[in-house]
């Protein structure tokens, strides 16, 4: 039973020494850097065939003179892993996102929060989608996000809104670190690795700790809702993603509040990023989310409230925020 084993493995090494002769030393140590961290830290690193990502990528990467060139071949092997949701981003990117900010790469205009008071009593906030990589840009986020928190606060709400609704991803300590007021201090979120160990984000004393990211989002001045045990509604659906869903979870476990709306897309894993030598990221998957309470997320969140939603936005809308506010009206645990 171990001849054919063997063969391969000699297999194997023969490719890898048939590209050592042709491939730039430049692009094969390259392709194996990312090919290791793979291999080290990928959430389903026990359930990967190596040997087989190996050779194989070697093999789409045999006939590339540049590392550049070589991108190609490190995207087969990131979706060889099956998260669905790891990434390379490429030098050029991540070297405009941190010399000209959001606004100066995707010529747009930074996203922030909105909020309004619904008749009077319902204070509603919406989180956008966040992606910024200058640590002014996120704490401008931070800043606006209790900005709008502290504005409706003041007309005594009954309960709060958060809309998820249309959050696609980016950056997710931004998104916690400005609703600290509504999510409280202690736990947040946590990270199951491959391995099923969780380590905990925690918020106190005006600071977010244990980030992925290099910023540790302290408040100077931190906002103290009036009442920290209002209701909250949570509207999620079928474009909530990524860092959107996994804010979403951070609210799982706190008294009087629920999910409404529809299943989320699924990205519930956590994504470290790793500079290869270029300056490229290698966005790896590496954790799984998990809620307050422990329990361990992977896939798309399922509502506590499921709402039937129509072809119309504006029967849908409606059907939000009827539903968030009979939660509010009469909460349950």
């Amino acid at each position: 039973m171990k001849k054919p084993l063997c063969i391969f493995v000699l297999l194997f090494a023969s490719v890898q020494l048939s590209f050592a002769q042709t491939m730039p030393d430049s692009v094969k140590a390259y392709v194996t850097q990312a090919l290791d961290i793979m291999k080290r830290e990928s959430i389903h690193k026990h359930q990967v065939d190596w040997d087989k990502v190996y050779a194989q990528t070697f093999e789409k990467a045999k006939n590339v003179s540049t590392i550049k060139e070589a991108y190609p071949a490190i995207n087969y092997a990131l979706a060889e892993l099956k998260d669905g949701h790891s990434r390379l981003y490429e030098p050029e990117i991540i070297r405009s996102l941190k010399e000209s900010g959001y606004a100066g790469t995707t010529t747009q205009k930074l996203p922030m929060p909105t909020g309004n008071m619904i008749d009077g009593k319902y204070a509603f906030i919406s989180i956008p989608g966040f992606a910024a990589m200058q640590n002014k840009e996120q704490l401008a986020f931070v800043d606006s996000v209790q900005s709008v928190i502290k504005f409706l606060d003041a007309q005594n709400p009954k309960g709060w809104i958060i809309d998820l609704r249309l959050n696609q991803g980016g950056n997710l300590e931004p998104m916690y670190a400005g609703l600290i007021p509504l999510l409280g201090e202690g736990k947040l979120i946590g990270w199951a690795d491959a391995d099923n160990k969780i380590t905990y984000q925690t918020y106190k004393n005006g600071a977010v700790t244990g980030l992925f990211d290099s910023l540790e989002h302290s408040i100077e001045k931190p906002y103290t809702v009036k009442s920290k045990n209002l209701p909250i509604a949570v509207l999620i659906g079928s474009s909530t993603a990524s860092s959107g869903e996994m804010t979403a979870i951070a609210f799982v476990g706190r008294k009087h509040t629920k999910l409404i709306g529809t299943n989320t897309v699924g990205l519930t894993t956590g994504n470290n990023p790793r500079v290869l030598s270029d300056g490229a990221w290698l966005n790896l998957t590496s954790s799984r989310a998990a809620d307050r309470s422990g329990r361990v997320y992977g896939k798309g969140l399922t509502p506590d409230i499921t709402l039937q939603l129509t072809k119309s936005t504006i029967t849908n809308s409606y059907l939000y925020i009827s539903a968030a506010i009979r939660h509010i009206d009469k909460p349950k645990k």
